[in-house]
């Protein structure tokens, strides 16, 4: 009798059990078919991408009924991968990057123009007080980005000796702020919030590509995405979440959720403190002045031949 009694306790535990496996099995199952569905996006740590994670953490794409997934890397060069392997649909960017990647084949164009604000930090210990100084230096950029043009900018304006000035490529944002503030470099370009902490430290602005009226930063999308009727409405959804971040950021944003989002960057809290956002621009269609600063840079560096015009670059069925 009594072991009849632990054989059916046995029998009721192994049912328990496996109905517990079923129902892992069956939220798993349909995790995996949410995940699939998605609108699947890639960003970086900048005040610039500040307002999707905003829009995300504040219930907007939930309000919007968006399923989305940001993914955040700390490269523009992982991105771009992310991108052209299909990991994800739309993807933050600049116009050389999507243009330079267009022209080899890659189904990518521009959808809605940022307005990342890069500055050229030097080392405090360097005493860099000019843009000359920058002859014998070495320089931290991305290679072919916005930043590898910027530094060609400053060289033709200033008239330096290009052979002079060393170029690493470090595409770590955080890594080139880190490599600047310990002095491994002796001068770099930051976007936001980047420039904020090596600033907050004492190193030294010398050049600002606003300034200069730059503004080159892209999202982009793959041609699969936006020849998908339901991905298409997702990207909709996706910059109209973007548009209802950007009002609120620009009156009066929760706090408390700015905070919590560039806790999660790579900075610390020191620069969350001071940092000041800026005013966000609605968005509004990519100018072909900044198009043309992309394709004369490219052709410059003979990266696209001259059949490559970037007509095709930008895709505005989402800005009218």
């Amino acid at each position: 009798m009594k072991k009849i009694i632990l054989l059916f306790f046995a029998v009721l535990i192994c049912c328990a059990c496996s109905d517990k496996e079923n129902k892992r099995q069956a939220i798993l199952k349909e995790q995996a078919r949410r995940d699939s569905l998605a609108l699947k996006v890639a960003l970086m740590p900048t005040t610039d991408c500040l307002p999707f994670f905003y829009a995300q953490k504040c219930g907007i794409y939930q309000q919007l009924g968006l399923e989305v997934r940001l993914q955040k890397f700390n490269a523009q060069m992982d991105v771009d991968t992310a991108l052209i392997n299909g990991y994800v649909d739309v993807a933050y960017s600049d116009l050389i990057r999507v243009a330079l990647l267009q022209s080899r084949g890659y189904g990518l164009y521009a959808i809605l123009p940022m307005e990342t604000d890069i500055t050229l930090m030097s080392n405090k210990s360097k005493r860099m007080r000019s843009l000359s100084h920058l002859e014998e230096r070495m320089t931290a950029i991305a290679r072919h980005s916005v930043t590898d043009m910027l530094l060609d900018t400053i060289i033709a304006q200033n008239k330096l000796d290009a052979s002079t000035i060393y170029h690493p490529q470090i595409n770590d944002i955080a890594l080139r702020c880190d490599m600047l503030r310990n002095g491994t470099i002796d001068a770099a370009f930051l976007p936001e919030p980047y420039a904020t902490q090596a600033a907050i430290e004492g190193h030294r602005p010398l050049y600002a590509s606003s300034k200069q009226g730059i503004q080159i930063m892209t999202m982009a999308a793959t041609s699969k995405a936006i020849n998908d009727s339901s991905k298409q409405e997702q990207i909709k959804m996706l910059l109209k979440g973007y548009s209802l971040a950007i009002e609120a950021l620009n009156g009066e944003p929760q706090k408390d959720s700015v905070r919590h989002i560039l806790a999660t960057y790579p900075v610390n809290p020191q620069t969350a403190d001071s940092l000041k956002l800026p005013l966000y621009r609605i968005p509004a269609q990519i100018e072909p002045a900044q198009i043309q600063v992309a394709i004369r840079f490219l052709r410059g560096r003979r990266l696209i031949n001259d059949t490559y015009k970037g007509d095709s670059l930008v895709n505005d069925i989402f800005i009218k």
